[in-house]
């Protein structure tokens, strides 16, 4: 019972908890036009983001029917059910466990047209090491991936694997779509989905460079 009493509370309290922080943000976007013309076209997108740097994201996407991809363990429930009450559509899986029947759903759902968020470094880390995952999936459906950065002018970070950001209030923030990264390989070599993870990586980091720079601007 008190199990299913926290399952109800926690994501009603980080849903209202998003809405109040994330509608209290001076938002700066960059590169959304680049973008809205992706979305426009035939090809899905595959939006890669730091598993710490969830909290603005998970709401700036908010209801537009994104797919995300939430562990199996109890903090994924807590993660699952928060995202769904922001519309978000959930695929439960990882790459520990119930990774390649998640991944092989991801696939569907990208071969469907769906675009989806992956963080990939999560669920577990190590932090800002990206998993081949990500590339399995833009190879096998011929997606485009966005890396997204963020940035805050204040913010706490947790002391968590992931070092999470949480923006303090009122504070400017910046969110940056990066360059697009597209594989066109029909077959990769072990050290060429290496090549694509680190590159991935320095993407991921170079728009969050860009994001810190747009509040630098300011």
């Amino acid at each position: 019972m008190k199990e299913q009493l926290k399952l109800k509370l926690i994501p009603n309290l980080a849903l209202l908890l998003a809405r109040m922080i994330n509608s209290s943000l001076r938002l700066e976007v960059r590169g959304e036009e680049r973008v809205n013309k992706l979305l426009a076209g035939d090809k899905s997108i595959i939006f890669a983001l730091w598993h710490g740097q969830l909290w603005l994201p998970s709401y700036h996407f908010r209801d537009q029917g994104y797919v995300a991809l939430a562990s199996q363990s109890r903090d994924g429930e807590y993660i699952s059910r928060l995202l769904q009450k922001l519309g978000w559509e959930v695929v439960r899986g990882s790459t520990s466990r119930g990774g390649a029947r998640s991944l092989l759903r991801l696939v569907k759902k990208l071969r469907q047209g769906k675009h989806i968020a992956i963080t990939p470094d999560g669920p577990r880390g190590p932090i800002h090491q990206v998993k081949p995952g990500v590339v399995y999936l833009a190879q096998k459906t011929d997606s485009i991936i966005i890396p997204i950065g963020v940035s805050y002018t204040k913010k706490k970070i947790f002391s968590s694997w992931d070092h999470f950001w949480l923006p303090a209030p009122f504070s400017k923030a910046a969110l940056v779509y990066g360059a697009g990264l597209e594989i066109k390989e029909d077959k990769l070599s072990n050290v060429e989905i290496e090549d694509y993870q680190r590159l991935l990586g320095q993407k991921i980091n170079q728009a969050g460079q860009a994001a810190e720079k747009v509040l630098g601007d300011q």
